[in-house]
């Protein structure tokens, strides 16, 4: 039954992918032809909504931990209230408004964007163990029968607890809160020349990277101080698809 099971998860997952690749493709394409542009920037709302939460469905089937659910609670609520604070004072990631293109708002922050970014973070901390198991391999370089058959785990369970890795734990976070600051990067000329939202001066501040930098940290650390149970090929593809759709769109566009 275990084994049913798991085929069924690999096969969501499977097309979940799929999906996943379509929607940001012919979302990059729809977004770069002027006549359907106003209809694609109406329902940017429900759209994300729908691609964060099968996301979140798939992660959650992969591992069956509920602390997710808490968690996601938490840094929902802790990065909203960033944004709105952000939007009301100026002070944390500079002076700019979210615009009408994301109109389900409260405080002048659409709902949706804070659960955006709380998958982009889930997403980003699994290309950062990636990388890190990738170049700092868990096991003991002297024991290369151990170090294979850890690797092999891993790739079969990519769930698994982060037990045996070689670096301190808040390498991951760290890591992961460089890559989501560098992914804003590429959203950031997007998000504004579709008003998403517009900065106060007209340039994005320094300020608004590293501030992302740290609250990505913050909601990305107690992943692993709890050691709760997240990661999800998925999140690789949403990674990557969503990045293909941010890269493009700032040459097209």
């Amino acid at each position: 039954m275990e084994e049913v099971n798991q085929t069924k998860q690999d096969i969501f997952n499977r097309y979940l992918s799929y999906f996943l690749i379509f929607a940001f493709t012919s979302g990059t394409l729809a977004h770069c032809l002027p006549a359907v542009l106003p209809v694609t920037k109406l329902t940017t709302d429900g759209l994300l909504f729908v691609l964060n939460g099968l996301v979140l469905y798939a992660i959650y089937r992969s591992n069956e931990d509920k602390r997710l659910f808490l968690w996601l609670a938490v840094a929902y609520a802790f990065t909203f209230v960033m944004e709105a604070l952000g939007v009301a004072t100026g002070a944390i990631f500079g002076e700019y408004k979210y615009g009408p293109t994301m109109w389900f708002q409260w405080l002048g922050v659409p709902f949706v964007i804070a659960l955006n970014w709380c998958v982009l973070t889930l997403a980003c901390n699994e290309v950062a163990i990636r990388l890190l198991e990738r170049f700092f391999p868990p096991a003991s370089p002297t024991n290369r029968e151990s170090r294979i058959a850890n690797q092999e785990s891993r790739i079969s369970d990519p769930a698994a607890p982060l037990t045996n890795y070689s670096l301190p734990t808040t390498y991951y976070p760290l890591l992961a809160a460089i890559l989501t600051a560098l992914y804003d990067v590429t959203i950031e000329p997007v998000a504004i020349a579709l008003d998403y939202w517009q900065w106060g001066r007209g340039e994005i501040p320094l300020q608004n990277y590293l501030a992302w930098a740290a609250i990505a940290f913050l909601i990305s650390l107690p992943l692993y101080l709890f050691r709760i149970r997240f990661r999800s090929p998925v999140l690789l593809v949403y990674f990557l698809a969503q990045l293909f759709f941010f890269v493009v769109l700032n040459f097209m566009l």
